[in-house]
């Protein structure tokens, strides 16, 4: 625990207060710029409302794992805790939690200024919470499975295109079931696949094998 507090406290400085800022004016904007009168806010567009928020999570989880994560690998210091007996759990967990509590400190005030125009339901609940604990533990799996770091660099790209990906899977999924459970399901689907391909794939020897 003590790990995950100087992790939390190294990530929430100036550079998080800037991010949340910027996310939250981003946020306020688009809400601002809706013509509520055109429709009536549906689950369906909740729900779309909701993934806005949650790709601003993957982009913020991986800056934020840059400096923590990302960092750690380059400067060995993976290496030195599991050559001391840390298992490897233990520093998913520990990079996972960090991580996650600050992407989701940063993202409240434009989390709690988009639910005050979304209708709660447990179909937003589930969407939100679930939908962004797989990313976080995307992001790390991802990090701890690469081994040339020159690719982190990259790493916004390819993520944001796997977001768009499943976003694109699950809208056809409903557009040929037309039911939202099912746009939910089938991207649950595909974040627990990719989660549970690059937890197999992760070991100490890729975990501590890495070069810039």
């Amino acid at each position: 625990m003590k790990l995950v507090i100087d992790d939390l406290k190294k990530l929430l400085g100036k550079n998080a207060f800037l991010m949340s800022f910027m996310a939250f004016l981003c946020t306020f904007m688009a809400l601002f710029f809706v013509d509520e009168g055109s429709q009536e806010i549906n689950k369906v567009i909740d729900i779309i409302k909701i993934d806005g928020i949650l790709i601003l999570f993957v982009i913020f989880g991986i800056e934020l794992a840059k400096n923590t994560l990302a960092a750690d690998k380059i400067s060995k210091k993976l290496e030195f805790l599991l050559a001391n007996g840390f298992p490897m759990k233990k520093i998913l967990g520990k990079y996972f939690i960090s991580i996650y509590i600050s992407s989701f400190i940063i993202l409240l005030p434009s989390l709690v200024l988009n639910l005050l125009k979304v209708k709660l339901s447990y179909l937003v609940m589930l969407n939100l919470i679930l939908s962004s604990l797989l990313y976080t533990l995307v992001v790390v799996l991802t990090i701890l499975d690469t081994i040339n770091m020159n690719k982190i660099n990259s790493l916004h790209i390819r993520l944001v295109g796997l977001f768009i990906g499943i976003m694109v899977i699950s809208s056809l999924v409903y557009n040929f079931t037309n039911k939202l459970s099912l746009y939910l399901l089938s991207k649950f689907f595909v974040l627990v696949s990719i989660n549970l391909f690059l937890g197999i794939k992760t070991n100490k020897e890729r975990i501590v094998v890495s070069y810039y």
